[in-house]
């Protein structure tokens, strides 16, 4: 390093913390209210400073949640604790800058972005060279270069190759985080949520169409549909949780909140995930376009307001679920019975507290869950909810048997009374893992992937095809 008399100037975005807290603070803004975009639009005229002023006026950031670049800080706070002054230097707007600063405490000099001037490149040189005659400098991107160039010395943090013969100074340290992977990818599009929409076939398993190869392959193009408009809305469900994801022991490694992936890059890949599905749609009834938009919709409500409110939540998730039986059903052509509709309901209405409760359990605390309505008190009201919901769907499926329309499709029907106590006793299951904390966020892609779940799913299924007379 250079002498202590020259101040250390250190970036914030994508240097000391892994993430733009410009894109933060914007979602922050749209989590309050979606129709801020549209007055984003009309901030962005007056310029870029200005926008970043009105979205810090309207959202308050929590400094100690956001991802730091924990190797880059333990650097500085040696430099600090060795007497040299470290400068906070960013584009970010003066209220995000003094927060962090005020939560990192080894900032002697905060230089950033007012309602009138954006502290980017050429223009944070000048601004640090009103201060000192001479500069470290700890950047990251192409708007760095020009502040390098009146600098010192440089520390680039996760520096494009590209860029790194553009750096006219010395480079005094370099901080290179791990590289994005395919990996991290398939983790944040939360690919292995895909496994839900096998409930996209149930329709034609019901109705025993599975054989017809037409419908199979609909359900298959619908399956894909389906995952790629989940993956899409899974990445804006985690633009808009950040914070909350953050202070979540599990959900802090998701690549987003994490600060593995950009955000900027998560928005590109929501979009083009979105237009992926769009095409697949073409290819497939209009009713599945309508299903696919609907369960669109409904989750970007859950997502921006309605996750928070109280039973309203998990009757959402049920419905959401459910929406994976109506989209294979609009896919095929395939009309649903009320006797399936009201099956799925209950028991992912069951399914849903399920998620709720597991959250509640892995809470480290008594106050309420950020982001959520419950509270660790509410849980024998969940408990009670939720294991009665299960075992009305097994009221509701006995009463199906011997109704006229399980007597029409089935030749021996008085088989599928032995499904019941299998679905008594895999219910009963999920919910005791519940309890004891060893139950996944997901239980139905628990049950997917749960060695035991398969097996007694295999045997339904025997059950099903000799109470057909296949």
């Amino acid at each position: 390093m250079n002498s202590m008399g020259t101040p250390l100037c250190i970036d914030l975005d994508g240097t000391l913390v892994r993430t733009d807290t410009l894109v933060e603070s914007f979602f922050l803004l749209i989590k309050k209210n979606p129709f801020y975009a549209f007055l984003c639009v009309l901030w962005l005229l007056r310029g870029k400073a200005a926008l970043k002023n009105e979205i810090a006026k309207r959202v308050t950031m929590n400094a100690s949640s956001l991802p730091y670049n924990e190797s880059l800080l333990a650097m500085l706070h040696n430099e600090h604790r060795n007497g040299r002054e470290i400068w906070l230097c960013t584009a970010a707007n003066e209220k995000i800058a003094q927060s962090v600063s005020d939560h990192i405490g080894i900032f002697s000099k905060v230089i950033s972005s007012n309602n009138t001037k954006n502290v980017s490149s050429s223009v944070k040189a000048d601004e640090i060279l009103s201060h000192t005659d001479s500069f470290d400098y700890a950047g990251n991107s192409s708007d760095d270069i020009k502040v390098w160039d009146k600098s010192t010395g440089a520390i680039v943090v996760d520096l494009p190759k590209k860029l790194m013969n553009k750096v006219s100074v010395p480079i005094l340290y370099q901080f290179d985080s791990d590289k994005k992977t395919i990996k991290a990818w398939l983790k944040e599009i939360r690919i292995h949520q895909w496994a839900k929409n096998i409930l996209i076939f149930i329709p034609i398993l019901a109705a025993h169409e599975i054989s017809k190869t037409s419908l199979l392959l609909d359900s298959m193009l619908a399956f894909i549909a389906f995952g790629f408009c989940a993956s899409s809305v899974y990445l804006l469900n985690d633009l808009v949780d950040l914070e909350a994801d953050r202070e979540h022991k599990t959900k802090r490694n998701r690549p987003l909140a994490s600060g593995a992936i950009p955000l900027i890059h998560g928005i590109i890949a929501a979009v083009i995930l979105f237009i992926l599905a769009i095409i697949i749609t073409l290819y497939l009834p209009i009713q599945f376009a309508f299903a696919l938009a609907s369960y669109y919709v409904i989750t970007l409500a859950y997502s921006f307001s309605l996750k928070s409110k109280v039973v309203i939540d998990v009757a959402t998730l049920a419905i959401l679920y459910s929406m994976r039986l109506v989209a294979g059903a609009a896919a095929t052509g395939i009309m649903l019975s009320n006797w399936l509709i009201s099956f799925s309901m209950f028991i992912f209405f069951s399914l849903a507290i399920v998620k709720r409760v597991v959250e509640l359990k892995s809470s480290e605390s008594n106050a309420k869950i950020k982001g959520r309505g419950y509270y660790p008190a509410d849980m024998p009201l969940l408990l009670a909810s939720g294991i009665s919901s299960g075992y009305i769907s097994i009221l509701v499926f006995v009463l199906y048997i011997d109704s006229s329309a399980g007597l029409q499709n089935y030749n021996n029907p008085d088989v599928l009374y032995f499904i019941a106590p299998i679905l008594f006793v895999w219910l009963t299951r999920v919910w005791l893992l519940t309890w004891r904390g060893d139950m996944y966020d997901d239980p139905v892609a628990f049950a997917i992937k749960d060695r035991t779940s398969q097996l007694m799913g295999i045997v339904i299924a025997v059950l099903i095809i000799l109470a057909a007379g296949v």
